[in-house]
């Protein structure tokens, strides 16, 4: 006769085995990005076995997609900078940014997307879609001028270009350095492109 008493703390509820599924994901996919991740290292991260990771995905590219969705207070706290009008907003924005980028719980998917990106056409039309939809869809509501969207676009591509140095590449001394020190010379930079003023 089996002992199931034994073995009781062992077993998971599916909605358990699914969180677990998914945090191991965004951690393997952060790391690792999407080619070089496999469905047999997500599930021993998450302790299951490969094909319940099928049961709840179906395929590694769905698990990708689910995995990779952004908290929703991500793009709100960026929106709130947003809302505060323009005057000293590059100081504020690049500050919020990396607040945000700091806590790489919140931001792992965009790390693995980021990651995987170069090599994988799925991970770069989801991240140009997230910057589009949720930063400079935003920037561009908040700009003036004959100039707006492609500035928006700019100040979009210097924090894509910092978090892709600090945090991916982990240039140094960037990647160490205090995020005070980058807010004060990168803001003062943004600050040109919310201003209009060359």
């Amino acid at each position: 006769m089996t002992n199931t008493s034994s073995r009781r703390g062992r077993w998971r509820t599916g909605d358990e085995s699914r969180k677990r599924i998914l945090d191991a994901a965004r951690t393997c996919f952060g790391e690792h990005g999407y080619d070089r991740t496999t469905v047999r290292t997500i599930a021993e991260a998450a302790g299951v076995d490969p094909s319940m990771v099928y049961y709840f995905f179906d395929t590694k590219a769905r698990l990708f997609s689910v995995a990779m969705e952004l908290p929703s207070n991500v793009p709100e706290r960026l929106a709130a900078q947003l809302d505060t009008g323009t005057d000293g907003l590059g100081d504020c924005i690049v500050r919020q940014f990396l607040t945000i980028w700091d806590q790489e719980a919140s931001v792992g998917p965009l790390l693995a997307l980021m990651r995987s990106a170069p090599t994988d056409s799925a991970s770069a039309s989801m991240f140009v879609e997230f910057m589009e939809r949720e930063i400079v869809a935003r920037l561009r509501d908040q700009l003036q001028g004959d100039d707006a969207e492609l500035r928006a676009d700019l100040i979009a591509s210097q924090l894509t270009g910092l978090a892709l140095m600090r945090y991916v590449v982990r240039l140094e001394p960037l990647a160490s350095a205090p995020a005070d020190e980058i807010a004060v010379w990168m803001g003062a930079a943004l600050q040109q492109y919310f201003s209009g003023r060359s």
